[in-house]
């Protein structure tokens, strides 16, 4: 953790920041070891975590020096106390609370703010070795989830009784239960989950396609439609262990596929294939997804034209400590990649005038040869029934 808060300090002096506020639980987890409520005050000789609730067990998990307490003149008085009563303040705009941004204000009129978010998700995009370790845990536990549902999935049985038993596989391999998002208000437990005509719905949540869910106030993941012999049906696992998260999807078919299916998904793997050698070190986002484009963009006739296809606006993303971290991968940013990414490779297949998706996703490490493979389901367009296994 001390590394981490040196590359922050180094990062700090050359954004022209003086000092560093942090609130949001993942940004002050990533610095200070522990992801209880807190405020992480990060000044150029030292780090102090304050402390609002669980402050015995904070005391056991951080790795900075640790205080009761967390109100904005205590901050002030931190900062203080290494010789600081103004400057230019860093902290996490984007997500923070205007009532706390306007408390904040009050408390340190001499403090100009920049949003120093930027900052800490970029240096969190490259994961270190022990970060790589929690991921392949995470890999894991998406993988046990996948490897259920060839059991348990047949005809007659619900969107929702199928997530059901999914989570449940997920809990018993160490699945944290949640997935974190540094914008909280989308998804849930783990599982996005969709068959049959919900492989065209979009819930809003996302670019991606996320199923009906259950109501107006849970309109993604699984529904009560009944699965039928013949649907495609897409899982859709972002798993949580030791804090870091993997993601991982595949596609299953109940009872043999037809030949336009099994062409979708070959359109699918094809895709993933195009991307998983476009990714290496110093390849810009923007070339990683044009090479998947020029997959998707060729159709795969006589079943579905030139031109048919379609891709969501992006191939993947940074996974870590959130299920959604920089990199995106797509034409909109030139990023490079680095050794040390985790990207999900995130590979979403669309015949829309047919009402079909399907669905292939890794979460790879990219390496100085190319990317590792961390989550290792089978990738083909998998058959379906009763009593069937890997």
């Amino acid at each position: 953790m001390e590394r981490r808060l040196n590359d922050l300090r180094r990062r700090m002096t050359e954004a022209g920041v003086d000092a560093v506020v942090l609130v949001h639980p993942r940004d002050v987890l990533y610095y200070a070891g522990t992801a209880r409520p807190a405020t992480l005050v990060v000044g150029p000789q030292d780090a102090v975590l304050l402390v609002r609730r669980g402050l015995d067990l904070a005391c056991r998990e951080a790795t900075v020096r640790v205080e009761a307490g967390g109100g904005w003149d205590q901050v002030a008085a931190v900062l203080a106390a290494q010789g600081l009563t103004g400057g230019m303040l860093g902290t996490d705009l984007d997500v923070m609370p205007a009532q706390l941004y306007r408390r904040m204000r009050e408390a340190l009129p001499t403090w100009p703010v920049e949003d120093i978010s930027p900052v800490v998700l970029a240096q969190r995009m490259v994961k270190d070795a022990d970060e790589i370790r929690a991921t392949e845990g995470a890999a894991a536990v998406a993988d046990a989830g996948h490897q259920v549902m060839v059991s348990v999935l047949r005809a007659g049985m619900t969107e929702l009784e199928l997530a059901a038993e999914v989570e449940a596989a997920l809990r018993r391999a160490g699945h944290e239960g949640y997935q974190p998002l540094r914008y909280p208000g989308a998804r849930g437990g783990g599982v996005l989950l969709m068959s049959g005509e919900n492989l065209a719905v979009r819930g809003g949540h996302g670019l991606v396609i996320t199923g009906a869910g259950l109501s107006p106030g849970t309109p993604y993941g699984p529904s009560r439609r009944g699965i039928r012999p013949g649907d495609l049906v897409v899982l859709d696992i972002g798993s949580t262990y030791m804090g870091y998260t993997a993601d991982e999807s595949r596609t299953y078919i109940v009872g043999k596929p037809t030949a336009a299916q099994e062409a979708l998904h070959e359109i699918a793997l094809a895709t993933e294939e195009a991307v998983l050698a476009a990714l290496r070190p110093g390849v810009s986002v923007a070339e990683v997804y044009a090479a998947a484009e020029a997959v998707v963009g060729r159709g795969a006739p006589p079943h579905f034209p030139p031109g048919s296809l379609t891709l969501p606006g992006f191939v993947g993303h940074g996974v870590g400590l959130e299920i959604d971290e920089p990199p995106v991968l797509w034409p909109r940013q030139q990023t490079l990649l680095a050794v040390g990414m985790v990207l999900a490779l995130e590979i979403e297949v669309s015949a829309p005038a047919d009402g079909m998706m399907a669905k292939v996703e890794d979460t790879v490490v990219v390496e100085a040869g190319g990317p590792r493979l961390l989550t290792r389901a089978p990738r083909r367009l998998i058959p379906v029934a009763e009593g069937n296994g890997w």
